[in-house]
């Protein structure tokens, strides 16, 4: 009496597994159409329950797994999306689904296009008093009026400012750097030239022990000697500074 229980009890609980495995998915093979009976190509069809989908083929088709109690959407840009849920106890493991789509048409208010300005007067002068972003951006920086606006003087008048990029470009990037640097070279050996155009090279040989271009640029260096310096004092003071500082590089080195 009691095996016929327990086999009794094992069948119920074997009836309602079938039936589950049997049922849990369909195959669903859409169309996608509008209300013209386009065939819509790149629709999107997607099992929003389990998140995952496909889109329409050329000929507007699709194919998608779906379980029983999901929710299929079918969506395009321009249509209405469509919903539809799975119901239970499906028959079949595969299905038709003929989709139509309708347009979604957004109403906008009357716009009048009217043309501005009404002149060409009009329109050059709101074109010449319209401020750029680089403008604003150069007030912002509230650069000096002189000797700034005679270094960007423009002969046809107003001024030819460069706009912020250029500024920051000048600033930071890598091309920029490299030229301050060749400029200070350059800058450098103009300085070291102009000033053995006054005192020859044998004395900076012979007296001070410059055996190099470098010992005489960390000569001038040391003795404080610019090229405005060089311009406005007299050669033989020019002499006397470099002798004082020369004798005491030399002894230094």
């Amino acid at each position: 009496m009691r095996t016929r229980r327990f086999l009794l009890f094992l069948l119920l609980l074997m009836v309602p597994t079938t039936g589950l495995l049997a049922q849990a998915y369909v195959m669903i093979n859409g169309h996608v159409w509008n209300l013209k009976g386009e065939q819509l190509v790149g629709a999107h069809a997607m099992n929003v329950t389990r998140h995952y989908g496909t889109f329409s083929d050329a000929k507007g088709s699709f194919f998608i797994v779906l379980a029983e109690n999901d929710s299929l959407k079918v969506s395009m840009i321009g249509y209405k999306p469509y919903y539809m849920k799975i119901p239970r106890s499906l028959t079949a493991s595969s299905y038709s689904l003929n989709v139509t789509l309708v347009a979604d048409t957004l109403m906008l208010k009357e716009t009048t296009i009217r043309p501005y300005p009404a002149t060409y007067r009009e329109f050059r002068q709101e074109f010449l008093t319209l401020k750029t972003p680089e403008l604003a951006a150069i007030e912002r920086l509230q650069l000096p009026t002189d000797p700034f606006r005679r270094s960007y003087q423009n002969p046809e008048g107003g001024l030819l400012l460069p706009g912020p990029f250029t500024l920051l470009y000048n600033a930071f990037s890598k091309e920029a750097k490299e030229l301050r640097k060749m400029q200070a070279i350059n800058d450098k050996i103009e300085l070291r030239n102009h000033l053995l155009g006054i005192i020859a090279r044998e004395i900076f040989v012979h007296r001070f022990g410059c055996e190099t271009d470098d010992d005489i640029d960390e000569l001038i260096f040391i003795c404080g000697i610019t090229k405005e310096y060089l311009d406005t004092t007299p050669h033989y003071l020019i002499a006397r500074r470099v002798n004082a500082c020369g004798l005491t590089w030399k002894h230094q080195h």
